[in-house]
């Protein structure tokens, strides 16, 4: 089992590798909207092989796929309390482990893209996409958000990436569609990232 200072480190370098690489998320809102089901019926294996065979593809995303990620954050964050709770009333050092583990992203976003109504990877794509845009404007102070920065300690591409709007680096009608929804959508990711980082 890591160690919690492990686990910390480990988040924390791939917090910064996600920093480091582009806001930016391109692609066809239209091929988005192929993979979202909004009536939520689970999407067959097939599909999900599919999605996940275009995982290294940069994504954009519509209304309804910012729908679909809501519907799964909302779910992970039922799933990371209910953990949460099995950890504090454990009766045993594995059944604590267990329950801490069951907190990690790992585990809770094939619920999340169940919830959701999308193909995992298709679910896990947008999530990324969605977060690193988040990110970037909690950094920025634009949200209102867990996370802080040393800009003494960041890196000039970092400092250059939290100069600019990372929602102008967006397709014009993803922009529009997250903008429309930060009211709901950045209080909900606040508070996951909340709840995952006392998780870790």
């Amino acid at each position: 089992m890591p160690t919690r200072s492990r686990l910390r480190g480990a988040r924390l370098a791939a917090l910064l590798l996600a920093l480091a690489g582009t806001a930016a998320c391109g692609g066809s809102d239209g091929a988005s909207d192929a993979a979202v089901d909004t009536s939520r019926t689970p999407v067959v294996a097939a599909a999900a092989a599919g999605d996940d065979a275009d995982s290294a593809q940069p994504l954009g995303f519509t209304a309804a796929g910012l729908d679909a990620y809501e519907r799964g954050l909302r779910r992970e964050i039922e799933l990371v309390r209910a953990a949460q709770e099995r950890a504090r009333t454990a009766a045993t050092p594995q059944e604590r482990a267990q329950a801490a583990q069951a907190q990690w992203d790992d585990q809770t976003m094939p619920e999340g893209a169940r919830s959701a109504g999308v193909a995992e990877g298709h679910y896990r794509r947008i999530r990324a996409s969605v977060g690193t845009v988040l990110r970037t404007l909690d950094f920025q102070g634009a949200i209102d958000g867990p996370l802080t920065l040393d800009t003494a300690r960041a890196t000039p591409e970092m400092k250059r990436q939290f100069a600019s709007d990372p929602l102008a680096a967006l397709p014009p009608a993803s922009a529009a569609a997250l903008r429309a929804r930060l009211g709901r959508l950045a209080p909900l990711w606040a508070e996951y990232m909340g709840l995952t980082a006392v998780a870790g």
